[in-house]
Formats: structure tokens, C-alpha cells, sequence
């Protein structure tokens, strides 16, 4: 298999956000990949036999679906089916064939995707990097409206950037503020939404904490 996985269409990730659902694991792309071999393997009726659970870093896109599965409020059971919907997406298996996976699966799955925006994401003691520019290098290029985007600069967000984001926040859902960093990034990187929403999770994290560190006093605390 291609170590290098296909992104989702320009509309695919656009329509997110309109309006209107015994084991062996191996390690390769340096981490990025994890995959569990089901031994035996998962016979689900009306879904097919699956042999494995292969995963990978997730994209912004991926993560906003997850996100709008909780709804208004985060309760145990919305994470839950947030997760579940979240390593169905990743690994093309559907959720009819994951909620019948041992448990101890699922929550290893969910350990590993998560880990890559945990990992990058500010420390609640760590400083706000607030340099007067901020570079990220996409290794793997993301392809969206006709472009080609290998490299993003960011700065210091304007006023006028910065009340985008707020305005996107106001809900105060989980999706909500997931949708007012990405309009953050969008509007200071010049990106298109459809190429912010294909990066990967680990490197969105970093640019929007670097972005919202300038909104803050001294040790990140949360958005000001």
C-alpha cells in the first residue's frame, strides 16, 4: 500500500463546513501510521470481513467532522460516538463494523490519532511563541483548488482577524472553536478553506497556537 494517503476532494472537505454521521499492531511512515492486524478477522453483516485497521495522522477536515458530532455539549457519550466516527473516517472501515471491535482496539486507535494535535499543541505552562513571523514546511504538499501548498508564513493576527475568530467562536461549541481557528489561519495565511482544511492536525495545531498566543498576557490559559 502507498505510504502516502489520498486527500479528500476540495468539495469533500468544504462541505463540512455548510450547513444543512488478539491483535498485532505495526508502525511505519516514522509513527504516522499505525495498523492493526484483527486476528481473526472482523466479519460484519452488510459491512464485509475486515483483516485490519490501518490509521493515520488525521487532517483539520477529519477532526471539524469529529468535532461536529458532539453537538452543543461535550458528554461522555458524544465523545464517544465522536471518537468512534473519527477512526471510521481515518480507516475507511464504516462505523457499523467499528462499534464491534473489542473495546480495547477502539481506545488504542483513538490514542494514536489523537496524539498528533496532543503532542503539538502549546503545554498549559509553556510561553506563547510570539515572534514577529512563523514558518510552517509541508513535507508531503497539499493539493487544493487547482494549487499546490508546500510552505505557510504566518504573523501577528490584525483586529480586524482577529474579531473573525470571534465571531466564528460565539456558539461556544467544541466545532465552534475548532471553526474560528480555522477561519484564524485561513484569514492570516491567505490559504483557501479548502487547503487549511487538508492539513495535517499536528501542523494546524501549531499555527493556530501560535496564532492565538498573541491574544494572551503570559502563559497560555485559553483564548483571550
Amino acid at each position: 500500500m502507498s505510504r502516502h494517503h489520498n486527500q479528500p476532494s476540495d468539495e469533500e472537505v468544504l462541505a463540512i463546513v455548510i450547513p444543512a454521521g488478539g491483535e498485532v499492531e505495526q508502525e511505519d511512515d516514522g509513527g504516522n501510521t499505525l495498523v492493526i492486524d484483527l486476528n481473526p478477522p472482523l466479519e460484519v453483516k452488510k459491512a464485509g470481513t475486515f483483516e485490519e485497521l490501518r490509521l493515520h495522522e488525521p487532517n483539520v477536515y477529519q477532526i471539524l467532522c469529529a468535532a461536529q458530532v458532539m453537538g452543543r455539549q461535550m458528554t461522555p457519550e458524544s465523545v464517544y460516538n465522536s471518537q468512534i466516527g473519527l477512526i471510521a473516517r481515518i480507516s475507511g472501515v464504516p462505523e457499523r463494523a467499528i462499534i464491534e471491535l473489542a473495546t480495547t482496539i477502539l481506545d488504542r486507535a483513538v490514542v494514536f490519532v489523537t496524539g498528533f494535535e496532543e503532542d503539538a499543541r502549546r503545554k498549559p505552562d509553556e510561553e506563547p511563541d510570539t515572534s514577529p513571523s512563523f514558518s510552517l514546511i509541508f513535507p508531503d504538499p497539499i493539493e487544493a483548488t487547482g494549487r499546490t501548498f508546500s510552505d505557510m508564513t504566518l504573523r501577528e493576527p490584525t483586529v480586524r482577524e482577529r474579531r473573525i475568530m470571534k465571531a466564528a467562536e460565539a456558539r461556544g461549541t467544541p466545532e465552534a472553536f475548532l471553526q474560528a481557528e480555522i477561519a484564524l489561519v485561513e484569514a492570516v495565511s491567505e490559504w483557501p478553506k479548502a487547503a487549511v482544511l487538508k492539513m495535517p492536525i499536528s501542523q494546524f495545531a501549531k499555527a493556530a497556537d501560535y496564532l492565538t498566543g498573541f491574544f494572551m498576557s503570559g502563559p497560555a490559559t485559553g483564548n483571550g
